[in-house]
């Protein structure tokens, strides 16, 4: 008997740590192929909306007005969930019986099954991670014989550069200054929205208004975020310690700072 199946029929939760191993696998001869699809709420990263609008050759507004839904969380701040297609089974728009369209650039959640985090703001602070395996009663892929190590499963998945990109976002939304507040105000939740999700809009916010003037940003800088999405929304989470969190971490050209205290009359 696998791991996976013995947690199943014992309904408890086994917590693994990366070097522990689970059974699992996928593939089209499974009766239950692509059934884990379908009328189930995902939630998007900021990166995998990157890979996702990239891999469909789509700006991130076009993206997001397509294939997304916006809700409000606990924190006062937009999330983004992928819109699920109208048919009876509530299918994934990306998916064919043959399987997944975009496989390559597949969100985070997808990827990741059938581990789900298990690790709370503590382990998260000291750098561990735990994971259990989900409880999918029609996933007939939990009762294949392949023994994998999380780790390697993880690395397999091409979990880490998605770890990375979310350590940013958790960096803003873990703070502790934001647990304590529920964000009402519409404009910081734009702001928000815009600077995580819809990266095409941020990029003319930047270049078409008086950012630049204002911030003292670094030239090379400034030529990697032209076009490249990963450092720019590595830009725009600075942006946002900045806006948000009152982060020193962008820097108000002398000039500007000067002139700013002397319309508000401070010497």
């Amino acid at each position: 008997m696998t791991t996976a199946s013995k947690q199943t029929k014992k309904k408890s939760l086994t917590v693994l740590a990366p070097e522990d191993n689970f059974s699992f696998a996928c593939h089209a001869g499974l009766g239950c192929f692509t059934r884990c699809c379908c009328d189930i709420t995902i939630f998007l990263t900021p990166y995998d909306i990157i890979r996702m609008k990239n891999a469909l050759q789509m700006s991130s507004g076009d993206f997001l007005r397509t294939h997304t839904t916006t809700l409000i969380g606990d924190l006062g701040l937009p999330v983004v969930a992928l819109k699920m297609g109208e048919d009876k089974q509530k299918s994934c728009p990306f998916v064919t019986p043959q399987g997944c369209t975009i496989y390559k650039d597949r969100p985070w959640s997808c990827r990741i099954y059938p581990l789900q985090p298990e690790s709370t703001k503590l382990t998260e602070k000291a750098g561990r991670e735990y994971y259990s395996v989900m409880d999918v009663p029609f996933c007939l892929g939990l009762n294949e014989n392949e023994v994998l190590a999380v780790k390697e499963w993880k690395k397999e998945q091409g979990i880490p550069i998605y770890r990375e990109m979310e350590s940013l976002f958790k960096k803003i939304t873990m703070n502790e200054f934001l647990s304590h507040k529920k964000i009402t105000n519409k404009k910081i939740q734009e702001m928000f929205y815009m600077a995580c999700y819809d990266l095409d809009r941020f990029r003319r916010f930047v270049f078409d208004s008086k950012f630049l003037e204002t911030f003292e940003v670094q030239p090379e800088v400034v030529e990697k975020i032209k076009h490249d999405d990963v450092e720019l929304f590595k830009f725009a989470m600075r942006w946002l310690e900045y806006g948000l969190l009152g982060q020193h971490v962008l820097k108000v050209k002398p000039d500007v700072m000067e002139a700013k205290k002397q319309e508000l009359g401070i010497k």
